[in-house]
Parts: structure tokens; C-alpha cells; sequence
């Protein structure tokens, strides 16, 4: 699968997929969400590209609501999940 393809797959469930040094990472934005894992996004994504992803870590990265902060930045509150392709 090449990144285009892998990007087409999941692009109506995450709002950003990065590529680096062989892992993606693909991020969710969201506003109320601070108590959750992060675990029913990760199985969203992982289910979309099964077989062929092999995941490596998943989580929630939250920060204070900060205004016109740009989706995916250290700055936005979003949970995220990073994988292989095999």
C-alpha cells in the first residue's frame, strides 16, 4: 500500500495522517473527549487498513483550548495512533 493509498483509506476518520522513517501517525481533533484513551479511535483506524497495519502505540494528547490552533499541533487536543504498514 503506498501512503496515498493508506491517506484515501482513513481520511474520513482522522484529520491528519503523517509518514516517518516507516510509521504513521494519524490524529482525531477534538473538543470534548479528555476522559477517553484514545483506544476507540486507534481500533477505528486499524480496523480500516486490517490486515495490513501493525499497531505501535495510540493515546490522547489533550492541551487547553487555544484559540485558532492549528488541527494536529501541540497546541490542539487530539487523540492519535501510530502504526506500521506490513
Amino acid at each position: 500500500m503506498t501512503t496515498k493509498e493508506i491517506k484515501a483509506l482513513i481520511s474520513h476518520v482522522a484529520d491528519r495522517v503523517s509518514f516517518s522513517k516507516g510509521i504513521f501517525t494519524a490524529k482525531k481533533t477534538y473538543y470534548w473527549g479528555v476522559t477517553q484513551s484514545g483506544e476507540v479511535f486507534a481500533d477505528k483506524v486499524i480496523r480500516l487498513l486490517a490486515p495490513h497495519a501493525e499497531m505501535i502505540d495510540y493515546g490522547n494528547h489533550f492541551h487547553g483550548f487555544v484559540g485558532g490552533a492549528k488541527t494536529g499541533s501541540g497546541k490542539d487536543s487530539y487523540f492519535y495512533v501510530t502504526f506500521k504498514v506490513v
